[in-house]
């Protein structure tokens, strides 16, 4: 796929649903000039290709997506310095004149160069001149430094800022500004479903929209959880009651302008996506040296694609002549499979991993020249 800033003016993408389990997905990216003032600098931010990706919910079933959409940037800059959880800036005058950590306003750092290309960090503090990032990557327990040796983020290294979501600024929060998309209920039994997954070890975090509280809440607890943060790009589930109608989630944004570090854990699944807003064939997959191949689906790390038409994951492995494979079927070349855009996947990686073997990055599936 190639998407041209200046001379395509639209790419859709559409997969049709083939069961009832299924959900239908359109992307339509509008490849306008636009500039976005930055938040923080009052400086503009260079043009971005713009999307906008729907999902069908159906009643009745759980849907498995992933978020491949991010909000524009604020603010574009340069690292002049640096800690294990800290960037700084030489801007003068101090761009970050406001917080970046205001409840129900998260923001993202995405670094745009450098060793960590790609990757995608909380902003969870701030000064002026300087922002302290959540080294976890939404993975629980398992922390990547930004000093982590071979894996450090250097001065020069470009990054940009951007507003992340929550469970009401994309599910809704009941209110005429802010409509809610699914149907709640006095009760997690009565009501639609959110389920944010990280690692398969780790129990999901389930939510609904409680109407006697007027706020989302998590399974077991009454207290407001409106502003808890959805990760760019993450993994999910919507279960949709059957007594409730078909509905659709529309959500706006960007492409990824540049290939993202995918966070692991050794010896561990994961939940996780391409985080491409573009159908990505297997034989595109090029994760390098810190994918394990192998001759079965016992040595290689694994990539779980869920098939909504079989209601599983079908787990996938790399053989080292780079062709792909499909468990238990160890003959037939599956390098032609298509993930399709704004599917969930799951990856299990073998072995014990540290600082830059915690990422896997494979290129970009399309051109943004």
């Amino acid at each position: 796929m190639v998407v041209s800033r200046a001379e395509k003016k639209s790419n859709v993408i559409v997969v049709m649903s083939k069961n009832f389990q299924s959900f239908l997905v359109v992307v339509v990216f509008a490849l306008s000039a636009i500039l976005t003032q930055a938040q923080t600098t009052g400086a503009s931010v260079a043009a971005i290709p713009q999307g906008m990706i729907t999902f069908a919910i159906p009643h009745g079933s759980i849907s498995y997506l992933s978020l491949p959409l991010t909000n524009n940037p604020t603010y574009t800059g340069s690292v002049s310095a640096m800690t294990s959880t800290t960037i700084s800036v030489g801007d003068s005058p101090a761009p970050f004149t406001s917080s970046l950590t205001s409840a129900g306003s998260p923001y993202f750092v995405k670094f745009l160069s450098g060793n960590e290309m790609g990757r995608v960090l909380l902003v969870t503090g701030n000064t002026t001149s300087s922002l302290t990032l959540d080294a976890t990557d939404n993975n629980s327990g398992s922390s990547v430094f930004l000093d982590t040796t071979g894996f450090n983020v250097q001065t020069g290294d470009t990054f940009e800022i951007f507003p992340g979501d929550t469970l009401a600024s994309v599910f809704g929060a009941g209110t005429t500004q802010s409509p809610l998309l699914l149907t709640g209920a006095t009760n997690v039994g009565m009501s639609d479903v959110v389920c944010l997954l990280t690692k398969c070890s780790m129990p999901a975090a389930t939510y609904y929209f409680n109407t006697n509280t007027g706020t989302w809440v998590q399974y077991g607890s009454k207290v407001n959880a409106n502003n808890t943060v959805i990760y760019p790009y993450s993994a999910l589930t919507i279960a949709r009651r059957a007594n409730h109608p078909d509905t659709t989630l529309v959500l706006g944004g960007r492409v990824a302008e540049v290939a993202p570090q995918i966070k692991v854990i050794g010896n561990e699944t994961v939940f996780t996506s391409t985080h491409y807003a573009a159908d990505v064939a297997l034989s595109k997959l090029q994760f390098g040296a810190n994918w394990v191949t192998g001759t079965s689906v016992g040595t290689a790390d694994t990539l779980g694609v869920w098939n909504p038409s079989l209601n599983h994951f079908e787990s996938y492995y790399q053989m080292p002549d780079s062709t792909w494979r499909k468990y238990p079927d160890a003959t037939t070349d599956q390098s032609n499979t298509v993930i399709t855009a704004g599917s969930l996947t799951t990856i299990a990686k073998r072995g014990l991993v540290t600082g830059a073997s915690t990422f896997i990055q494979s290129p970009l599936p399309y051109s943004l020249d």
